[in-house]
């Protein structure tokens, strides 16, 4: 059926079905590779999805206290933000996400309604309380959740999977077994159901990535920030994996009250600090096991205060004039390294920066990273020529070294050379993947 608007703009029509063709073109080749890749493989089987997607909501438990701690920490932290720096607010894109998806939950965290944000957070894996951070293939949500999934659907997803359960063997070196992607059930999540285990969506990207930073921390007590931590997921295990860890997270306030939820909710005994429930000090870094704040908060961390810092893809999505403060703030409050995952253009801009003045990182390891590429994700060529994705390793070279100003770094950018994207935020993953910010 014609409708109105197809009428009214006719080449934004053909356009969006063009799109839309190449897409199930890409997922139908997927598919069929994939059915013949596993052909005989006992995980092949199109039930798991079925039942990876059946909803496991649990209603179960009183949420009323936590959810009024995160309202309290959310309003606090937007009525701070419009006196932030313009480098910490959130870019156009996420700005239209908020107003669009975002609303609801952002209007229910405004005003403390509890019971319809509980409702929202019982089931954010499918509520659009967890847009740009979450998603099914392609935007489907009804061909997944709309009742009974198509085989085709199903051979695609399923065949996404076990690509990337096979290339997280591989980057893991065989350490783990499936068990080991089980997650703690919050938030109804979606996935597969593999030998008896639950595995959401993105799990195989975000155990992989704390593992990377596991092995970069070694054996002693660490603190870990994390820059555009989404909804929590690398915490989860970074936090179930290694006790002697303290984690913080810096991101947009929608994506710091879900995560807030998801982390609280998966470790009740460790001891979480909010915005506004304190002032950040060394020593109170030291005495939490969780730290959950605003981008802007970045602005007064104190120095040295972290070992590692990490970023997957978010330093990609900013602005280049907010990449040059970020990269100060990184410089000035960690002690040892910084893991970066993203785009190749971007990593050499952040090299550059890195060696321009007096700065103490230095790049010491770069690997090429497939887990966007279209054999191990599927969305290669529906999603247009992507870039390559690169992981890197910066490792300070000196300690006591002044920071340079934001000012001389700017001025001193190679960023002219790049030009800002319109849909950046230190908390973006496309809702287009096919896993949470992978």
């Amino acid at each position: 059926m014609v409708k109105l608007k197809h009428l009214r703009h006719p080449f934004r029509t053909v356009s969006t079905a063009k799109s839309f063709f190449a897409a199930r073109w890409s997922m139908w080749r997927f598919a069929d590779h994939g059915a013949r890749r596993f052909r005989g493989d006992p995980r092949y089987d199109l039930q798991n999805v079925t039942e990876g997607f059946r909803s496991r909501l649990d209603d179960s438990g009183d949420d009323d206290e936590l959810l009024e701690r995160i309202c309290t920490a959310y309003i606090k932290a937007v009525k701070q933000q419009h006196f932030a720096s313009r480098m910490y607010k959130a870019s156009e894109w996420w700005q239209q996400v908020q107003q669009g998806n975002l609303g609801p939950v952002a209007q229910a965290l405004l005003a403390r309604d509890i019971n319809t944000l509980r409702r929202m957070y019982r089931n954010f894996f499918r509520d659009p309380c967890s847009s740009g951070l979450l998603g099914v293939p392609f935007g489907m949500s009804k061909a997944y959740f709309g009742g009974t999934i198509k085989d085709f659907h199903r051979r695609f997803y399923l065949s996404h999977v076990l690509y990337r359960f096979d290339y997280w063997k591989a980057q893991t070196q065989n350490r783990f077994i499936l068990r080991d992607l089980a997650g703690p059930g919050i938030g109804n999540p979606f996935g597969v159901l593999i030998e008896g285990t639950h595995i959401n969506v993105g799990a195989e990207y975000a155990h992989y990535c704390a593992h990377r930073i596991d092995s970069l921390l070694g054996s002693k007590v660490a603190t870990v920030a994390e820059i555009g931590g989404g909804f929590g997921g690398m915490a989860y295990y970074l936090l179930r994996d290694r006790p002697k860890v303290t984690y913080l997270d810096f991101d947009v306030p929608e994506s710091i009250a879900l995560t807030s939820y998801y982390l609280i909710k998966a470790f009740p005994k460790l001891k979480f600090l909010l915005y506004g429930e304190g002032p950040l000090t060394a020593d109170a870094i030291s005495q939490a096991d969780v730290v959950l704040l605003p981008l802007f908060e970045l602005d007064i961390m104190p120095t040295g205060s972290v070992d590692l810092t990490f970023s997957s893809h978010a330093m990609s999505d900013i602005s280049s004039e907010a990449m040059v403060e970020y990269l100060r703030q990184i410089d000035r409050m960690t002690r040892d390294c910084f893991l970066n995952i993203g785009k190749e253009r971007t990593n050499d801009s952040i090299s550059d920066l890195f060696d321009q003045g007096d700065h103490s990182f230095k790049l010491s390891e770069t690997r090429s990273s497939g887990w966007h590429s279209q054999k191990v994700s599927g969305a290669g060529s529906a999603l247009g020529a992507r870039s390559t994705i690169l992981e890197q390793v910066y490792t300070r070279t000196a300690l006591g070294v002044d920071v340079t100003t934001a000012s001389t770094m700017e001025r001193n950018s190679p960023f002219s050379r790049i030009s800002s994207n319109p849909g950046s935020t230190a908390a973006h993953g496309s809702s287009a993947s096919l896993s949470s910010n992978a």
